[in-house]
């Protein structure tokens, strides 16, 4: 093919009557034609079938987590639950631990008796008003006691075994005359509430 003809034909073409166009012209037209066509399906189809699959293969990646999520679980679903089982009995354990309204006095006599078996002089032992919180309730009790240091320790390891849940807090220890201290703190028990709705 003459190249240099072909560009003096297509420079020549006549658009009215393309019919009678050199062969050459038909060629070229033809190719571009046929260049246009493939063009416009890239654009139209093709290209809209790559992100399609582009899609689907994220897709297909994202499932496949969490199916090997969902099997992990699966799989653990039986350790899960005996678990849950060693749980609600010892949350059961717990709550028979907490004592209900007619043990408060009790506990008042039982720290009371504790602090005078280890030698301990109380200066204040004030019980305060229950505090209503989700599943329970607190009852705290202000003390104020003086003695040595192993009478102290005797004191908190005699309240650690009492048969109820017991915590301490606010500790203060201040030195007094000799080998006396001074510890004040805020000792608190609990009953539980079997009315109220436990919070999630």
């Amino acid at each position: 093919m003459d190249w240099q003809q072909t560009i003096d034909d297509l420079k020549n073409v006549d658009f009215n009557n393309l019919a009678a166009s050199p062969y050459s012209v038909k060629v070229v037209g033809a190719g571009l034609s046929c260049v246009l066509l493939l063009a416009l399906g890239y654009w139209f189809f093709v290209r809209g079938q790559i992100h399609t699959d582009e899609g689907l293969r994220t897709q297909e990646i994202a499932l496949k987590h969490q199916y090997v999520t969902q099997k992990m679980e699966a799989e653990d679903l039986p350790a899960y639950q005996q678990q849950m089982k060693k749980m609600k009995v010892l949350f059961g354990g717990l709550l028979q631990e907490l004592p209900n309204t007619t043990h408060m006095p009790e506990f008042v006599t039982e720290v009371t008796k504790a602090g005078k078996s280890s030698g301990l002089q109380f200066v204040l032992l004030k019980p305060e008003g229950e505090v209503p919180k989700n599943f329970y309730a607190e009852l705290p009790i202000k003390l104020t006691v003086h003695g040595t240091y192993a009478q102290l320790g005797h004191f908190v390891g005699d309240i650690a075994a009492l048969p109820r849940i017991v915590t301490l807090g606010d500790v203060k220890v201040t030195a007094k005359k000799g080998v006396l201290l001074s510890m004040s703190m805020t000792a608190k028990t609990y009953r539980y509430l079997k009315h109220r709705v436990i919070k999630k």
